[in-house]
């Protein structure tokens, strides 16, 4: 038996757009080499593998080959092709402790968002108009009730938080020492994600522009949304991270989208959070994944899955001191503290 005999191709890109097409260009290709050969060449010893070439920034994800093992015959290895993978980003979790939040059977808790300062836990029970709050290992959980119903809560200091209760287009300042609301302040129109950086509020308002604002909700200035349909937003590093259904966006803090990331299988992206590296963490409701995004837009992976626990993933939040993510379902009451581990040599 001679040698084997590699041959390079170049193709448009438009002719590997499905599979059926890629079966097709293969299969000519096929017939071509055994028509022209001696007529001692066999159709089930031709394989092949795909290298596609990205010119796009965004879409420069790492590629894995098929493995020649899985090869049965040329017409099955034609339909094989490379396809995009994550990049084994270096964050790993470690279960801390699951929670239980719900006091009563027959409480039906809807939690929207959560936030964890020092030891206390803070979560928006969007149906019964309240915020629950406990230790982080579960215990003294006591609730403050609300007028309006809370959907998005930051952190302000390690005793004040601000809520934002969407559609009565209002944001109270809220006490959880000592229990009080300090102040309210009324939005020109239905206030989505918020988050406090820098003394200021930053304020999602018909999801389509953020406003600044003090804490007295004098508006300082208004940044474009980079879509129609955002819902969540994080301020840190002098970066907007924000997010809509399918897509997530970083941008300057005069909102110049600087990257944006989106996956076809991610459709249902509810909240986000930042770490100290500027990694990007997001909970997906539908396919009760959490994602990690690398600060750059380039790199992710599934960090955590249904088979942590995660069923209707909402609320999200990651304490920078402590290095712990917390994470909570949105109708089953329970949530989660995750130790965060990152490994220096990034993107291995």
């Amino acid at each position: 038996m001679g040698e084997p005999v590699y041959l390079e191709f170049d193709f448009e890109a438009e002719l590997f757009k499905t599979n059926d097409k890629m079966e097709e260009q293969f299969r000519h290709i096929s017939d071509a080499i055994i028509i022209h050969s001696n007529g001692g060449g066999k159709n089930n010893n031709i394989t092949a593998t795909v290298l596609p070439i990205c010119l796009e920034k965004e879409e420069a994800y790492s590629q894995s080959l098929i493995s020649e093992e899985n090869t049965r015959k040329a017409e099955e290895s034609f339909t094989q092709a490379q396809t995009p993978v994550k990049y084994n980003l270096p964050v790993f979790v470690t279960l801390r402790k699951q929670l239980n939040i719900k006091q009563s059977t027959n409480e039906n808790l809807i939690i929207t968002s959560c936030i964890k300062t020092g030891n206390t836990l803070v979560f928006t029970d969007c149906d019964n108009k309240r915020l629950i709050i406990c230790n982080s290992d579960g215990t003294d959980i006591h609730h403050i009730p609300l007028s309006y119903k809370p959907y998005y809560i930051t952190e302000i200091d390690s005793n004040t938080v601000a809520v934002s209760c969407l559609y009565d287009s209002t944001i109270l300042i809220i006490n959880i020492s000592t229990r009080s609301i300090t102040s309210t302040i009324k939005t020109s129109g239905y206030c989505y994600g918020i988050s406090y950086n820098d003394n200021n509020l930053y304020v999602v308002i018909g999801r389509s522009i953020i406003h600044v604002m003090d804490l007295t909700g004098k508006v300082i200035r208004t940044i474009p949304a980079p879509s129609d349909g955002i819902y969540d937003i994080t301020v840190d590093r002098d970066r907007l991270v924000c997010i809509d259904l399918t897509s997530i966006y970083c941008c300057s803090l005069d909102g110049k989208v600087m990257w944006k990331f989106k996956m076809d299988e991610f459709q249902d992206l509810t909240r986000v959070t930042t770490d100290n590296e500027g990694n990007v963490y997001v909970t997906d409701e539908k396919t009760n994944t959490v994602i990690v995004v690398s600060d750059d837009g380039k790199h992710h992976r599934e960090l955590l899955t249904e088979s942590d626990g995660l069923n209707k993933p909402y609320g999200i939040y990651y304490d920078k001191k402590e290095n712990i993510l917390l994470v909570c379902n949105e109708s089953n009451e329970k949530a989660f503290l995750f130790d965060v581990k990152k490994n220096k040599n990034k993107h291995e």
